[in-house]
């Protein structure tokens, strides 16, 4: 028998276990969904250090499980843990001590008239919001200055990295380490991290070089994007004005006319300057003929284009993410939690009907983007 039949043991992931889910567990069906790690294996089960709802380890409860009883987090679950992490560790800071403290400080700060309006956790709510509300005002200006779009890459190249070096960040900050001690060890560990959530989202195992190198392509494209400038589009010129429309009684301008041919003048002899000068202005204005700029513009304008353009391929990054989706959908569905690759279609509807709705929806929008990117539909 394996010593590791499911590979979540730390030896067989370079020294660092992967986080695991419970299922399945009849006796005891409260501890399914919950996380923890592999610690041991032994006698056909494996000892298991169940992480508990606030997410810490410190204490943590021990259980002997079956291999069909655990499966390896996805991305997904990740993200779930590590936020109800992140809520229970804002519930804890909220019924500390030190809230109470921080609030005092920024109490401390205001004008001595508006102190007694406040209380330590209402000084810091306020703090939160107006933080928001300068961080709102400064991604919109930005924004502007900018554009969108190099925003939104820049923050998802900074949330990226972030996101690799959370557990050297998170491993620090609980041990009160210096930030400088911080930053060393996340740069010292950031190839094994890459390497680590390259397998977790493709199935490949890397080496270290590869995965530095896959980061700095990544980098270099979004360097590319960002360095990039967005043409403008060109101003307008200006049309001549027009003096605006005189604003005569109807039963006036008729009279002069009357006058005008019973004294046999010429016609609109008596009309006001400011009535000949704006149809001499009109006049003028339609005399003129189309510039290139307005000629171009009602070529945009038609109502149909007499000549559609054959549909082309848009393969780009999106198809490729979208291929790699597809890729580790295939694989997990064909992939027993030994490690074996089973080609029986009752396994594998089986494993298609557990699988989650969400993840359904991901793979159907995938497919969609690929072949749409190769010019099928």
């Amino acid at each position: 028998m394996s010593v590791d039949p499911g590979h979540y043991l730390a030896s067989s992931n370079d020294g660092q276990p992967p986080l695991l889910k419970l299922k399945g567990i009849e006796s005891k069906p409260e501890l399914n969904g919950r996380f923890g790690q592999a610690v041991s294996f032994a006698g056909g089960r494996y000892v298991v250090a169940v992480i508990n709802a606030q997410g810490q380890q410190d204490q943590p409860q021990f259980l002997k499980l079956k291999p069909d009883n655990l499966e390896e987090a996805t991305q997904f679950d990740q993200l779930k843990f590590g936020a109800r992490m992140m809520v229970e560790s804002v519930k804890e800071f909220a019924r500390g001590p030190k809230i109470d403290e921080y609030g005092n400080r920024v109490i401390a700060a205001l004008p001595s008239s508006l102190r007694s309006k406040f209380t330590p956790k209402t000084a810091l709510l306020g703090c939160a919001a107006i933080s928001q509300l300068i961080l709102l005002v400064v991604l919109k200006v930005v924004g502007r200055v900018f554009g969108v779009w190099k925003v939104f890459v820049f923050v998802s190249m900074v949330a990226f990295v972030l996101s690799i070096a959370s557990p050297d960040i998170i491993d620090g900050t609980r041990a009160k380490k210096p930030y400088s001690l911080i930053a060393k060890s996340s740069a010292r560990n950031f190839g094994m991290r890459c390497k680590e959530q390259v397998a977790q989202m493709t199935g490949f195992r890397i080496s270290e070089r590869m995965a530095l190198g896959l980061f700095l392509a990544l980098l270099l494209f979004c360097g590319k994007v960002l360095l990039t400038t967005t043409p403008s589009t060109p101003p307008r010129p200006p049309r001549p004005s027009t003096p605006p429309i005189p604003q005569y009684d109807l039963e006036y301008i008729y009279k002069l006319g009357f006058e005008d041919a019973t004294a046999s003048k010429e016609f609109g002899a008596s009309l006001p300057d400011d009535v000949r000068n704006y149809n001499a202005a009109v006049e003028a204005d339609l005399a003129q003929p189309i510039d290139q700029y307005e000629y171009e513009q009602s070529n945009y304008e038609m109502p149909y284009d007499p000549q559609p353009k054959a549909k082309g391929s848009s393969f780009g990054v999106g198809s490729m993410l979208s291929m790699f989706t597809i890729y580790r959908f295939g694989k997990d569905l064909i992939t027993s939690p030994d490690g074996q690759i089973v080609t029986d279609p009752a396994y594998i509807m089986a494993r298609l009907r557990q699988t989650e709705g969400w993840r359904l929806g991901l793979l159907a929008m995938s497919v969609y983007r690929v072949v749409k990117s190769l010019g099928i539909i």
